[in-house]
């Protein structure tokens, strides 16, 4: 190593000497100059350690095995001060240059890591740990231990913490040391996969000067990243929208001259030629009616409040995606057990979508051939109630728990939005959702919503309250 290196190394504040394999002293650092108040600068490591410490060091200095690189962190001993300050050393050869760096740790470095300790650790609220220059950890706090991808090994390294964990670009210990050693401090991205979702976190690494040890903290930034994405794919699907309205009103324009043409052709022809048209007709006016659905979807909705009926608007929603169930030959099945029609208050625009997000997710659930069941019914308590079950795949009752929460989504691409926007919704217009699931066998969703009591039916409610 040529002088200038030794220079730069010598210009750390920690207690560092620099030997050859003979033990002489090539430098140290001006921290251990002032430590050890001698007139004369020692030359060799004999004039720093006491006997005991001495041999230790020398006895490794000898070591075959220590010279390939080995490294020895529980030599102890004294150092040759006034009082004789007790001091353990860590020692790092270098077998290119046959020499080696000692860095000498003090009971007054350790009061200083304690204070560290105490101000860093006991009063965070983030998971914490420090670790030294060659990676390991010293400690770490309970709300590091908290972390999913913790495991207590005993003597933790970095690099093995950090590979629970995945990093967009290639990620080197060494390098990150030393960027943090000479910057001060450093700071990634990083992403942990786990079973249900995916967790990022924002990892600082900073150097304290006084311990040379290294503080890192793990910020948890998951829904600052989805919120991230979520506004991309909310800009992706505003494109998407305005481009499906756009096809939409192109395709209406040939479709309103075929349905014309058909209306004239109807009275030209005669027997079966007569049927076909007709149902020819019934499919347009079904094309129509489709188109009509996708552009009301894909106009902005304000929350206007009205009466509709609950099983016109089923109607609707199911027309809109049965072709889809076609496609992915899913069979689909609709009871409406409601004799008269059931009126319920909400802005309708909303209320399609809860049912096109809960439907849409029972198709996506199932293989083809599987069976897609929607229920409407009057409940018990003056309710319209809609059931919609499914012979999917199913859910355990840890992921149960979790479905209404934001940004938990067990499919690829999700947002994690749909069911607590499905879930605000309903609570908003005095409603409940409920939902039940077996793992292999399916999940069932019950959507109630109070009916809307007309001014007729109130007056008779009224009189026959004042009856009684």
């Amino acid at each position: 190593m040529h002088s200038v290196g030794i220079d730069k190394f010598l210009e750390s504040s920690l207690y560092k000497i620099m030997i050859n394999k003979h033990g002489d002293i090539l430098g140290m650092t001006n921290a251990l100059k002032g430590l050890t108040n001698q007139d004369n600068e020692p030359k060799h490591i004999s004039d720093l350690f006491d006997v005991d410490l001495l041999e230790k060091i020398e006895l490794h200095l000898l070591d075959r095995d220590f010279q390939r690189g080995h490294l020895q962190n529980g030599l102890t001993g004294k150092l040759l001060l006034k009082k004789k300050t007790f001091a353990s050393c860590y020692i790092i050869y270098q077998p290119q240059s046959e020499r080696a760096i000692i860095t000498i740790k003090t009971s007054e470095q350790k009061r200083e890591f304690f204070k560290v300790y105490e101000n860093a650790f006991q009063e965070a609220d983030i998971p914490m740990g420090i670790f030294n220059e060659w990676g390991l950890f010293v400690s770490v706090n309970d709300r590091f231990k908290k972390l999913d991808f913790y495991r207590d090994t005993g003597l933790l390294h970095l690099k093995t913490f950090l590979k629970a964990l995945h990093h967009e670009n290639e990620f080197c210990i060494a390098t990150h040391i030393r960027n943090t050693r000479k910057n001060g401090l450093t700071q990634s991205r990083w992403a942990y996969h786990g079973k249900n979702q995916t967790c990022y976190y924002n990892i600082t690494t900073q150097l304290d000067q006084a311990t040379d040890l290294f503080v890192i903290k793990l910020i948890d930034v998951t829904e600052e990243e989805n919120l991230l994405r979520l506004l991309a794919h909310s800009d992706q699907l505003s494109t998407t929208g305005e481009i499906a309205a756009s096809v939409a009103h192109e395709i209406r324009n040939p479709m309103t001259t075929l349905q014309g043409f058909l209306q004239l052709l109807e009275h030209e022809v005669e027997g079966n030629a007569q049927k076909y048209v007709m149902i020819i007709q019934e499919e347009v006016k079904r094309m129509n009616d489709i188109l009509n659905e996708m552009l009301s979807l894909s106009k902005p909705s304000t929350d206007v409040m009205s009466l509709f009926s609950l099983d016109s608007l089923v109607d609707e929603v199911l027309l809109l995606l049965r072709p889809k169930a076609l496609l992915d030959q899913i069979n689909l099945v609709y009871e409406n057990f409601i004799e008269e029609p059931l009126l319920i208050k909400g802005n309708p625009n909303r209320i399609k979508q809860i049912f096109v997000n809960l439907i849409k997710n029972s198709m996506e659930a199932m293989d083809s051939s599987g069976t897609l069941t929607v229920n409407l019914y009057e409940g018990d308590a003056k309710t319209v109630d809609v059931m919609i079950a499914d012979t999917g795949t199913g859910m355990s009752p840890e992921i149960l728990e979790t479905i209404f929460l934001p940004f938990v989504t067990l499919k690829e691409g999700g947002t994690g939005l749909g069911l607590p926007f499905v879930k605000k919704t309903v609570n908003e217009y005095g409603g409940n959702i409920s939902v039940k699931s077996e793992v292999g066998k399916g999940t069932e969703f019950l959507i109630s919503f109070p009916r809307a009591i007309l001014a007729s039916e109130s007056e008779l409610e009224d009189k026959i309250i004042s009856f009684s």
